[in-house]
């Protein structure tokens, strides 16, 4: 049996977690800054209050993953699965995100004020 990740409060800024699978991770408080979460899975983790300014979640699946308060401000979240995500208070300042996702984004409580629209499409990585 995998046991679930507790990294509540670690600074893992710049850290490349691609593909990894942090189902059900407790990462409240946690300082992301920089990282890579390229398609990783946080499903029902907890990033409340956690710091991912600019960090690259980019089809990741944050599907039913709380992350009220958390500061995702200039974060690339283009692709994302926000299903049932609880984004409470959460700040997008600067944000990428898919024109689909912005509804999404704003009825589980996020701060859109400045978050970007950004079509994967034509975007060049």
């Amino acid at each position: 049996m995998t046991s679930i990740p507790c990294l509540a409060k670690k600074d893992l800024s710049h850290v490349n977690l691609a593909t990894a699978d942090l189902h059900g991770a407790d990462l409240h408080e946690a300082t992301l800054r920089g990282a890579t979460l390229k398609e990783t899975n946080l499903e029902d983790a907890d990033l409340t209050e956690a710091d991912l300014t600019r960090a690259n979640l980019g089809g990741a699946s944050l599907r039913n993953a709380t992350a009220a308060h958390a500061n995702l401000e200039d974060a690339d979240l283009r692709d994302a699965d926000l299903s049932g995500a609880n984004l409470r208070g959460a700040r997008l300042t600067g944000a990428k995100l898919c024109d689909e996702q912005r509804p999404i984004a704003a009825s589980a409580g996020a701060d859109l004020e400045g978050a970007r629209s950004e079509d994967t499409k034509s975007h060049v990585t």
